[in-house]
């Protein structure tokens, strides 16, 4: 999922109270973050600076993210992506659904790569910005982002005929969500995607897009570039979506 995922992280950590709003992090964005003999890379090779966390959403900080995923650590990671339900299915009323690919705890490395395996802390930076072990399909994001739009809760989606069945909640505070949702709008008017700002929708109305924008490294050919949006970021519509 690439960058898109950095809501998720910043969900977990903001639930847990690892962080808030304003929260700056120790190691300013120089263009790469160091772990031990190994130098994990911003995006920008020139580096960000200082930032706070809606800034960090904005400009999509991968060394921001990086220390973010250091303080959760891989296995508050994991158990806050099954919390949030990125393992499994969407239960969409479609058929032939793919499973999302993500670990559910770190015994999953351990079977993978040998009981003695000892790469948490570099994992967890990878899984903070959405890299690793974590492929999620369209939906399972647009789920997720439907609930950071809404009230926080997760429903399933559905075309035809509304499933009945318990909704799941992210665990953050309408204040959270309010702030989220805030950086997305900045990722739109001032952040990585800047270009988009407001659609037209007809006799000069324009419609508030918030958003965020993705580039997952492919190592089969090009990286993967895709944006994932919701609109009016203005004015969501709590109600219609309770």
């Amino acid at each position: 999922p690439a960058s898109p995922f950095k809501l998720a992280t910043a969900a977990a950590a903001l639930r847990r109270g690892l962080i808030d709003f304003d929260t700056h992090m120790p190691v300013a964005c120089h263009g790469g973050f160091q772990l031990g003999n190994r130098v994990f890379h911003c995006w920008k090779k020139e580096g960000h600076g200082s930032l706070n966390l809606t800034e960090a959403i904005a400009a999509s900080c991968d060394v921001y993210f990086y220390q973010v995923g250091q303080r959760l650590g891989l296995e508050r990671l994991l158990e806050d992506g099954v919390r949030m339900w990125f393992p499994a299915t969407t239960d969409i009323d479609l058929p032939s659904e793919q499973t999302p690919i993500f670990p559910s705890s770190l015994q999953y490395f351990r079977d993978r790569f040998g009981k003695n395996w000892s790469a948490q802390a570099a994992t967890a930076l990878n899984f903070s910005i959405g890299q690793g072990e974590n492929d999620q399909t369209l939906i399972n994001m647009v789920q997720f982002y439907a609930a950071l739009a809404g009230t926080g809760i997760e429903r399933v989606p559905y075309l035809v005929r509304p499933a009945d069945t318990l909704h799941r909640s992210l665990g953050l505070t309408e204040e959270q969500l309010a702030g989220l949702r805030r950086a997305l709008i900045a990722v739109a008017e001032e952040g990585t995607a800047a270009g988009i700002l407001r659609a037209t929708v007809g006799k000069g109305r324009t419609l508030a897009i918030a958003g965020k924008t993705g580039t997952a490294q492919n190592p089969h050919g090009l990286d993967h570039r895709w944006f994932i949006a919701m609109a009016p970021a203005d004015h969501p519509l709590l109600e219609r979506m309770r």
